[in-house]
């Protein structure tokens, strides 16, 4: 059906084209009977006439219908008209945050991409509580307006043409792969289960690109692309602007960690520990509790799985151990599923697994928490005196205090804290230590504990440590892993899994 302005589809009367992608195009319409202009998406005859499609899109588009979000594009209707599925959406007057960027990419400053992101992350979460995932979040997907009093609006769209998790796999029966690949997470490229935290991974991608102007996995080719999601270590901020703090680094490496196990469990912890990083002495203080929605974890991404650090080869990683049979696709096929990935994005219900998904990892036989199996796991810890020590990229000490979330961990797995440095009144944690010369009050039968990110952190060795440390009786313990030290220093609801699957195994190798 030609589209051409005075054209009406559903009653709406088509004013003119304003986008377009490999699912359809976008209109800007008159509404039937309000005095409103609202954002008409057309798909393509081909995928209207697909009944599998047309089943998904009438389910999936009526599940967005029911947000109601202040940044989330709202859905208003949707129909068909002359064999084309249509959808009616809330139009956004200004630009999205791709074509800001390419505008002008010195406009987006980091704290306008975290400010963006935050908002994006918003309402993510929401959609996320209510079992719907995204599964194509990428900047050109964030709407910008400047029309919400002295503060730009940021909206997130193109939801409504969704995948539901009843589908086990991320490639439709014809082998169109619904995303875009530059932001996809490596269990979606691989065909695995997804749920929450695949859109927390994509966010992650989008504010990288936001704040480098550069994708995570810059390659010209596609499977480039996708090997380095499902293989390369994540990528390193400060490689592209030197400037950004350190601390940044070790974000985006949690952030994007190829087990989703290790990611940040909601995007608000996400943009929060963005925050951290990049204004000094900001501690956001909101509610990081656990979420309400279920996190089923399938079999390939057990707790046991590792994520390679920086220094970790090309070929590392852990990805689906089938990622790469789906790598043998022909560049005939990749060039295929990138021209579908340039479409109109799509939302997915979280609710559920598939019967032929993987089972969700569980203890049956297991008693107590995790961290009281870790206890009762390692009888060496019992009685052992540590004393964990913070060295920035600067190469400066700080020791963490005892009665602080970090140290309560240590000392739940039945290691005593080193009693010379616990924390009084509101005194802010870790301490600096002032002098160069000052050793640490440590005894020889003890251990410290060295978070490190430091210029010669990596491997994990002692080479670089300053001599407050490496001048200590007791026995040092490097800790250099990004995903490791991102967990201590921004304490989050996943930072206790974390700190059990990563460093745990450290200290059993090291604590006698």
């Amino acid at each position: 059906m030609a589209m051409s302005p005075g054209t009406i589809v559903g009653g709406y009367r088509i004013i003119r084209k304003i986008g377009a992608g490999g699912m359809g195009s976008v209109f800007l319409a008159d509404h039937p009977s309000l005095p409103r202009t609202d954002a008409l998406k057309i798909l393509s005859a081909e995928l209207s006439r697909d009944p599998e499609f047309r089943a998904r899109f009438e389910r999936e588009a009526n599940l967005a219908a029911g947000l109601d979000h202040p940044n989330i594009v709202s859905v208003y209707n949707r129909g068909e008209e002359h064999g084309q599925l249509w959808i009616a959406m809330q139009y956004v007057e200004g630009t999205d945050a791709a074509a800001e960027l390419a505008r002008d990419p010195n406009a987006m400053t980091p704290l306008r991409a975290l400010r963006i992101t935050t908002e994006v992350g918003k309402g993510l979460d929401f959609a996320h509580h209510r079992g719907l995932l995204h599964r194509d979040v990428k900047p050109a997907n964030f709407l910008l307006s400047e029309t919400y009093g002295d503060d730009e609006r940021v909206l997130l769209t193109d939801f409504g043409v969704a995948k539901s998790t009843d589908d086990a796999s991320e490639l439709t029966q014809t082998g169109s792969f619904l995303a875009t690949i530059a932001y996809a997470p490596p269990e979606q490229l691989a065909g695995g289960h997804l749920d929450h935290r695949a859109d927390i991974y994509s966010l992650a991608c989008a504010f990288y690109k936001l704040l480098t102007n550069q994708n995570p996995y810059p390659a010209t080719q596609p499977a480039m692309v996708m090997m380095g999601h499902l293989h390369e270590p994540p990528p390193r901020p400060t490689s592209v602007r030197p400037g950004l703090p350190p601390a940044i680094d070790y974000v985006i490496a949690r952030a994007m960690a190829k087990n989703p196990n290790e990611r940040f469990a909601t995007c608000r912890e996400f943009t929060d520990a963005v925050a951290a990083a990049l204004v000094p002495g900001s501690h956001p203080t909101g509610n990081h509790t656990s979420p309400t929605y279920p996190i089923q974890t399938p079999a390939q991404w057990s707790s046991s799985a590792r994520t390679e650090a920086f220094t970790a080869p090309a070929n590392s990683g852990s990805a689906p151990k089938n990622s790469k049979r789906k790598l043998t696709l022909s560049f005939g096929a990749l060039a295929a599923v990138v021209a579908v990935a340039a479409g109109i994005g799509i939302w997915a219900s979280g609710g559920g697994s598939p019967a032929s998904a993987p089972a969700p990892t569980t203890s049956t036989q297991a008693t107590g928490s995790p961290i009281e199996q870790a206890r009762a796991a390692n009888p060496a810890f019992a009685g052992k005196t540590v004393l964990m020590v913070d060295v920035d990229a600067d190469n400066k000490v700080a020791t963490y205090l005892g009665g602080t979330l970090p140290t309560k961990f240590l000392e739940d797995l039945g290691l005593i804290y080193n009693f010379n440095y616990t924390k009084t009144g509101e005194e802010p944690s870790p301490r600096p230590v002032t002098t160069s010369s000052e050793r640490l009050d440590a005894a020889e039968d003890t251990y410290i504990l060295a978070v490190r990110s430091d210029a010669k952190a990596g491997g994990g060795g002692l080479l670089g440590l300053p001599f407050q440390i490496t001048g200590s009786r007791a026995t040092v313990i490097p800790i250099d892993d990004p995903i490791t030290v991102t967990a201590i220093r921004t304490w989050t609801s996943s930072s206790e899994q974390t700190l059990l699957s990563r460093l745990v195994p450290i200290l059993q190798s090291r604590i006698k």
